[in-house]
């Protein structure tokens, strides 16, 4: 009898995680009106001396940063969703590899959180982290992770990905 540990899903936190970029990326575009700069020059002092900034450079400057930051932001979710509709995909397919057995070698995320939680299963090596950014398992024992320890009977479905490393996206333990 299988038990679904994890099955994939869209992963909402992470998308959360980009948005500190979008918001600077505002804070940037509007800064004139959220520094109250419109119609007066700015200064930046340094130890040496004070520059003034003509309202033009700094409105120029402050959109081109903040545009930059929004352009980074749209990259990085559209990449997140892109990822995640092929994930999908290929899970509903079936064109995923299974590995099926007992949990081998299994190494927890060192105390100091860096590194990865590593573990095989019939030879077929995974590794993750939780602040990994990529779709897919990374939930550590640590904070509440499904594996955690050698002997555990899994069944494992992944895909590899052209670095080699394999994602998981469904784990069920066999009872």
């Amino acid at each position: 009898m299988e038990v679904v540990l994890y099955e994939f899903g869209f992963d909402y936190v992470k998308v959360l995680g980009f948005l500190p970029i979008l918001m600077v990326g505002l804070a940037f575009f509007f800064a004139e009106k959220l520094i109250g700069n419109a119609h007066t020059s700015s200064t930046i002092s340094t130890n040496l001396s004070t520059k003034e900034i003509s309202p033009k450079i700094f409105k120029m400057t402050t959109r081109c940063i903040g545009g930059f930051c929004a352009v980074v932001f749209v990259i990085f979710f559209a990449l997140h969703i892109s990822e995640y509709n092929a994930y999908k995909d290929m899970l509903e397919t079936g064109s995923v590899s299974t590995a099926q057995g007992y949990v081998e070698n299994y190494s927890p995320l060192p105390p100091d959180g860096k590194g990865t939680e590593n573990f095989e299963i019939n030879g077929v090596y995974f590794a993750y982290n939780d602040a990994d950014g990529t779709n897919g398992y990374k939930k550590t024992a640590d904070r509440g992770g499904v594996i955690t320890h050698n002997g555990q009977h899994l069944i494992i479905r992944y895909v590899t990905r052209e670095d080699g490393e394999n994602i998981i996206l469904y784990i069920a333990e066999i009872e």
